[in-house]
């Protein structure tokens, strides 16, 4: 008698355990099932900003840290969540806001409040536009990285040179008779060419696009384009006596103290990035 009890104590057990480890072991499940299903997307592409300060930025999900993690993101698709032993089951709609518990390799777990919990992917929510919203203040402050982007002046039409009058002489009625031929008029001299016009300064998107331009084209060693995190249009700048325009890329480097972000600082004139430096020394970048 006393066995059959301690076999029944120890199924009753096993049972609660079981429900107990569900919730844990559940996102390592479900993000295996995932892959197995699709493959996954590493990097993701999303806009940033709006009108003349909206970016095209892909982000690498996998170099996410626990700090850039919002506390709640926004669904874009229809999600379903339920409690640890499935006894109750909510669907959230899209445009739902609910609570980031941790993430769990390319999904989320989720929950909108009290026992209900969830799993969705990344890339189904707004997650990744609150890292780089993060980002974006992490590095260069204020709520965008984008700088203003105003619309060039319009250019007026060029103005055309006056036209003599070419009315015909009076007939004489009177032949008189030829005058000398006066000596010709020395040629006058040819005038001399006009300088060309200095290039127009470039806006925040083309800065951001002579920068990306640069560092593809392989003109520095010290960091790749993937490697950088964010791009910023900075303000002109008069650097060892002449004038340029600059702009800022956060990248991340190895250093002697681990991973750091480094900002690089792009010295532009006539439209193109004729040097890089560190922003907060100023020694140049090879």
């Amino acid at each position: 008698m006393n066995k059959y009890a301690i076999w029944a104590a120890a199924i009753i057990i096993s049972f609660f355990v079981g429900r107990g480890m569900y919730p844990p072991l559940s996102g390592a499940l479900l993000a295996e099932g995932a892959s197995a299903g699709a493959p996954q997307q590493v990097f993701q592409e999303v806009k940033y900003g709006a009108g003349s300060r909206e970016l095209l930025i892909k982000i690498n999900l996998k170099s996410i840290e626990e700090r850039e993690m919002p506390a709640t993101v926004e669904l874009k698709k229809r999600t379903t969540v339920a409690t640890s032993d499935g006894s109750q089951e909510t669907a959230l709609e899209v445009g739902t806001t609910v609570n980031v518990r941790k993430m769990n390799g390319y999904n989320l777990e989720i929950s909108p409040g009290g026992p209900l919990v969830g799993f969705v992917p990344i890339v189904e929510t707004d997650f990744v536009e609150h890292v780089i919203a993060y980002r974006a203040r992490r590095h260069f402050g204020g709520d965008t990285a984008i700088a203003d982007n105003p619309e060039p002046s319009p250019v007026p039409p060029p103005t055309l040179p006056e036209v003599a009058a070419n009315t015909p002489p009076k007939a004489n009625p009177t032949p008189s008779p030829a005058p000398a031929p006066e000596p010709a008029p020395a040629p006058a001299p040819e005038p001399e060419p006009a300088p060309e016009p200095a290039p127009a300064n470039l806006n925040a998107e083309q800065i951001v696009a002579a920068m990306e331009e640069s560092v593809k084209g392989g003109s520095i060693k010290e960091f790749k384009f993937e490697q950088v995190e964010g791009w910023k249009a900075g303000e002109e700048e008069n650097v060892d006596g002449e004038m340029y325009q600059t702009g800022l890329a956060a990248y991340k480097a190895q250093t002697i103290f681990g991973e750091k972000t480094v900002q690089a600082k792009a010295l532009i004139k006539e439209g193109k990035v004729v040097k890089w430096i560190y922003a907060k020394t100023g020694m140049e970048i090879r």
